[in-house]
């Protein structure tokens, strides 16, 4: 009597263990942000920052600012590990609808994602 109850007891805990480690699996899947990839420069003077991928490459390389825009939204993207993602957003210019996983911030004003994945939706 005393087995069953020991293995039924731990048959419950394995179940209960298994429950909690997709729920958590489930809390941690985040949906993309959507939006398109622009350049800084052009939405500051006045343009709808679209540029083709080459032109925000060589924008990127110059040093100027390639932006992620969600609907009225611009987010500076960084990498996880704490660099400008400019250049890799540039890779990503042509494309109509862009998603970004990662967490948002704003700094001072400024709206911030810290990517960890990217890709064209």
């Amino acid at each position: 009597m005393k087995n069953k109850i020991l293995v039924l007891g731990l048959a419950l805990a394995f179940i209960f263990s298994t429950f909690a480690v997709i729920n958590t699996y489930a809390q941690k899947a985040q949906k993309p942000i959507k939006g398109t990839v622009v350049s800084l420069h052009d939405i500051v003077m006045g343009g709808k920052g679209i540029v083709s991928k080459d032109e925000a490459k060589k924008l990127a390389e110059n040093g100027n600012a390639i932006v992620f825009k969600s609907g009225k939204k611009i987010y500076f993207v960084y990498n996880e590990d704490g660099t400008f993602a400019g250049k890799k957003l540039a890779n990503y210019a042509e494309s109509t609808s862009v998603g970004i996983v990662g967490k948002t911030k704003t700094v001072n004003g400024i709206n911030i994602i810290i990517m960890s994945m990217i890709d064209n939706m």
